[in-house]
Order: C-alpha cells, then sequence, then structure tokens
C-alpha cells in the first residue's frame, strides 16, 4: 500500500501544486524525495516506479 506524500519539487516555481507537488509513493521510492508531510494510505499506483501490488 502506498500514501499520498507532499514533496519538494520545483522550488523556484510560481504555483504551489508545481513547487510541492503531492504524489502517491511506495516505500521504496520515498527515499528519493525530500517529503515535506505525508498523508492518507491509497491504492492508486506509485507515482515514481509504478508499483501497484
Amino acid at each position: 500500500m502506498r500514501k499520498y506524500y507532499t514533496v519538494e519539487g520545483d522550488v523556484n516555481a510560481k504555483k504551489a501544486k508545481e513547487a510541492y507537488p503531492k504524489l502517491a509513493l511506495c516505500d521504496r521510492c520515498v527515499s528519493h524525495y525530500i517529503v515535506i508531510n505525508e498523508g492518507d494510505r491509497t491504492y492508486d499506483e506509485c507515482a515514481k516506479c509504478g508499483a501497484d501490488d
């Protein structure tokens, strides 16, 4: 199961959605990002690797 994470994206972006995107990530892929906030669990596939187990 994956979780939604608010991560650090393009800090120079003018829109908050680009600067701090909210992504569904698995436990393996979340270590590749700087996490700002941890959200709810989800059954959506991982945004980085596509894991859907």
